[in-house]
């Protein structure tokens, strides 16, 4: 066959809203177009459809969102549909129920290659859950976003020594066209400030993460209130993002701020679309996440901003930050720990500040730019063909 005609590649993901995992999928297909690929995605809609059409992509609408079994199931038949009408040679999934309907679509038709990248450490609570989040397990090629990811995989999941090989790891990188902090205006600053109704000439914390409970805004807000208790603290905290409309962490977060009188030094800003000016107006972002997190896309993109990021000491952050080196670390759901992580940054001579945020930047730069994601992506692609 033509190697022309095997270019043609399907990713499938719940939605595509944003995250980064939706992100990656988003600048991996942009990529794999310029490169002369014809690149489709599959997903149950979201705010980045629009981009990905808009710049010639092909976006199929299919309810991937799911996990009802018979749903998954139906799934099947869907995506077998969509490879065989685009002549699709390989499917990358990136979720774990569509990840099913797609391997099971693979195995039904002949000479598809599928792969699947795992963006976070699942939980294996018991034997269904296992054998649930074993699917991610199943490709032909498994992208691991981190080295984390890659232990947790070896660790849980039986690997033989052969399948040990088709384990990539490929982590995630920053768009340096997009993080730029000479390309954000003081007008796009002024604007974010003026909507959140920012003080000004105080230093502000940045948190910006969907919210959920393992994200950590309980431990954050446990600290700001520790901080609140020294009148010499001076500072806002801004915790930018959304929350699922069944969430129940809301009425938590709302009931610890009202106890403890933080109103005044915390806001909850929502969706922002302008996230390198959120950066840019901040001077310190945190990543306080409980449960170990397979990357650490807001501690690259702050990095990359040039801002000192404070994060939990475990998971994929630690591969990115070495503690009072690049950034600093604090025992995960240590609120005591993270108050004095938070109030030493605050207090930092502008010499070791800026020592800090440039070993930080140097390494992003080097290691973790999008242009070497997108090619080991596309290097994994051209070697399945």
């Amino acid at each position: 066959m033509d190697i022309e005609k095997k270019k043609i590649i399907l990713q499938v993901l719940p939605r595509l809203d944003m995250g980064g995992a939706e992100e990656g999928t988003v600048e991996i297909s942009l990529f794999m177009k310029k490169m002369g690929w014809k690149t489709i995605v599959a997903s149950s809609s979201g705010a980045l459809v629009r981009k990905i059409v808009l710049s010639g992509i092909k976006h199929i609408e299919l309810p991937l969102e799911t996990k009802n079994p018979l749903k998954i199931f139906f799934n099947i038949f869907l995506l077998i549909w969509v490879i065989k009408k685009n002549k699709v040679k390989i499917v990358h999934a990136r979720s774990r129920a569509p990840a099913w309907s797609a391997f099971l679509a693979c195995k039904m038709l002949r000479g598809i290659k599928f792969v699947t990248t795992v963006h976070g450490a699942y939980q294996n609570q018991n034997q269904f859950k296992r054998l649930y989040n074993s699917i991610m397990t199943k490709g032909y090629k498994i992208i691991a976003i981190s080295k984390f990811i890659e232990k947790y995989l070896i660790n849980n999941f039986k690997f033989t020594k052969r399948k040990k090989e088709n384990i990539v790891i490929i982590p995630r990188g920053v768009a340096f066209e997009k993080y730029d902090i000479n390309k954000v205006t003081t007008k796009r600053m002024l604007s974010l400030m003026k909507n959140w109704e920012i003080p000004d000439g105080i230093p502000i914390i940045l948190f910006p993460s969907r919210i959920a409970s393992f994200k950590g805004h309980i431990t954050l807000l446990k600290a700001i209130a520790v901080l609140k208790k020294d009148k010499k603290n001076k500072f806002f905290c801004l915790m930018v993002g959304t929350m699922k409309e069944d969430s129940k962490i809301g009425e938590r977060l709302v009931s610890f701020i009202n106890k403890n009188k933080l109103n005044n030094v915390v806001k909850f800003a929502g969706k922002c679309s302008d996230m390198p000016a959120a950066y840019k107006l901040c001077d310190i972002v945190v990543s306080p996440a409980e449960k170990p997190e397979g990357f650490g896309r807001i501690i690259v993109e702050a990095q990359a901003m040039q801002r000192p990021v404070i994060a939990s000491a475990h998971g994929g952050s630690v591969e990115l930050i070495k503690d009072n080196y690049n950034g600093f670390l604090f025992n995960p759901s240590d609120e005591y720990d993270l108050a004095n992580k938070i109030k030493y940054t605050l207090f930092l001579t502008k010499e070791k500040k800026k020592r800090i945020v440039s070993l930080a930047y140097d390494l992003v730069k080097e290691q973790y730019n999008i242009n070497k994601m997108c090619e080991s992506n596309f290097r994994l692609y051209n070697s399945l063909i």
